[in-house]
Parts: C-alpha cells; structure tokens; sequence
C-alpha cells in the first residue's frame, strides 16, 4: 500500500466485501460529508467504506446525490443542464479510448449516464444509444434535450433489461455500488458475445495521495458516496470474480486533472474553487502575450510529460477496465 494508513484505529475489526477477511487498517476516519470510516484490506488491495447503516442506493440516486455533490469545491446542489454544461467538453480521454469500439451500427448501453455528456459526443455516430440513470431529473434530461431513450431503474428491472448491446460503458459507477461482481455480472447479461465493456473506477492510487499526499485532499477523496476505492488488484479480483479471464481483462490508466490543479493542491492544500482549470488545457492569460503564450505552451509540454509518469506509475486519478465478453 503506498499512500500513508491513517494512524487511529478503527472501533471495530472490518470485513472486507471482496474476500470476507478481517482487517484493521483504516485509510480515513473524516470523510468530505456523511459518517463513517474507510478500512483497508491488505489481501485485497481493496479500500471500502463502513457505515453504521446502508442506504437504498435507487432512491439515495434518485433525488438526494445530486443535492449533495457538485462540480463546485464548496456549493453542493447542482442540476441535470449544469452538469451537462460543465461537463461536456472534458469526455476526450473515455473518446480516444472507446471511439475505437464504436461503427455506425454499434449498439451502445451507458450505465449511470448522468446529463449525457459522454453520449452527446457519440450518438449520432452509432446506430442506437439507451442510458441508464437513476437521477430521475438527469434521466427526463437525457430523454428530452438529447432524444436518448433512458430509464431510471436498475438496469436489471428497466425497459433495457432484455436488450443486447455491442458496447456498455460504465463511467464513476461501481465504486457507488454494494456488490461490485454482480454489477459487472449485470453488464456482461447485456454485453453480445464479442462485445466490450468499459468500467471506469477512481483509483485508490490517486497521484495526490500516493505521490504527494496532500493532507487535506484525504478528506476531500474520501466520502460516504463511495463504497469501494478500486486498486489495480481489487479491480482485476472483481472482474474475475463476475466469470472474465485473465486474458478478457484490461486495466487502463487515465488521468483527468491536470498539473496546475495538482500544484494547487501542494501549495494551498484545498481545492480550486471549481473543476475548469483543472480540467481544461493549460491555457494561461497576460497582458504580455509573448510570455503567456510562451510558459502556456511550456506548462503543456510539461503536463504532458506529468502525465506520461503517472501513467506508467499507475498512479492516475482514474481507472478505465476493457473487458472482453
């Protein structure tokens, strides 16, 4: 484990949702909202929340999250055509992975499809796209402002359920998930044979945790949301678990954030006060052009280079799993 274990213990011995062993190792004991605490499983490689009780994810997802988590460091609330604005113009890591997968007569399944930012780059470019997405507000947006037939039931109890897709993509889903295995088990009942499926997961490697461990940002990665924290190990058990081989399984590293969000966090120890910056290319302004342009073109070069090390560091903010049905 290479991010530090925090240091006080949890009240309890924990056991882990992968392998039922019994663990003492505590990440975090403050989350960014909510109670409980995230333990370790060493076995595993494997974090995951504890909470004195559970909640009814299709109703917690239906209304309540999007109240409580924003694009915003402090604002909470936000809503299905702000996060679709917000959004839409940061989806070109998932397209150069996934566009590769798609032809005109693709059939495409996104499971948690939010306001539709990913599919609005790609659904005039395949044959058909349905959306699962249990915001019910995010979910008449898909359905009215992009003509994208969506349902707001678990994929196994929606209108989809029978249906058969060539590609089903599953962006910032599982680790919201209580069974993990058989969510997967889900997407590979929906996959044809040949299909592919895309599984992205935030990594528990996290660069700012496990390359700089800014004290602050545990706090801010760690919430009640989250049931699970994937590594590359727990990721891959997971998919072995729901019946893919070795050879079916490919683990990608993906990095969303860019250096200057990452020197902010170093040098300030909190947040930028929304996710643009961080997010978009480095584009840095001036009334001296000449130099603006200069260290602009300079931090790109250098934000490439970061990322290039995280990458082959595996310590990326993402994790994008293609899995072979």
């Amino acid at each position: 484990m290479n991010q530090a274990i925090a240091q006080q213990p949890p009240p309890l011995r924990a056991t882990c949702p992968l392998c039922a062993s019994q663990t003492s190792e505590l990440l975090a004991h403050q989350l960014r909202r909510g109670h409980g605490i995230v333990c370790y499983c060493p076995a595993c490689d494997h974090g995951y929340l504890v909470q004195e009780q559970t909640v009814d994810a299709k109703e917690y997802y239906g209304e309540l999250y999007r109240q409580e988590y924003s694009h915003n460091a402090e604002a909470a609330s936000t809503h299905a055509r702000e996060i679709y604005e917000v959004y839409k113009n940061y989806q070109q890591e998932r397209l150069r992975h996934i566009s590769p997968y798609l032809t005109a007569s693709s059939r495409l399944l996104e499971v948690g499809a939010s306001a539709g930012q990913f599919l609005c780059h790609i659904k005039d470019k395949v044959s058909e796209v349905n959306a699962i997405e249990l915001d019910k507000a995010c979910c008449a947006f898909l359905n009215s402002e992009h003509g994208i037939a969506a349902d707001a039931e678990l994929l196994e109890h929606s209108r989809f359920a029978s249906q058969i897709y060539d590609v089903v993509c599953a962006f910032q889903v599982m680790e919201h998930v209580e069974q993990p295995v058989e969510f997967l088990k889900s997407l590979q009942r929906a996959t044809r044979e040949g299909g592919t499926i895309f599984v992205e997961v935030p990594n528990l490697r996290d660069p700012l945790l496990s390359v700089w461990d800014v004290p602050t940002y545990r706090k801010f990665f760690y919430h009640t949301a989250h049931l699970h924290y994937f590594t590359e190990a727990s990721l891959t058990k997971v998919a072995q678990a729901a019946g893919f081989r070795a050879d079916q399984i490919e683990i990608r590293f993906t990095q969303d954030y860019n250096v200057l969000n990452h020197l902010h966090w170093i040098m300030n120890d909190g947040p930028q006060a929304d996710c643009h910056v961080g997010l978009s290319e480095v584009n840095l302004r001036g009334p001296n052009q000449a130099i603006a342009g200069w260290l602009t073109e300079e931090m790109r070069v250098l934000n490439s280079k970061y990322i290039t090390k995280l990458v082959e560091a595996k310590c990326t903010s993402n994790m994008l799993m293609r899995l072979h049905s």
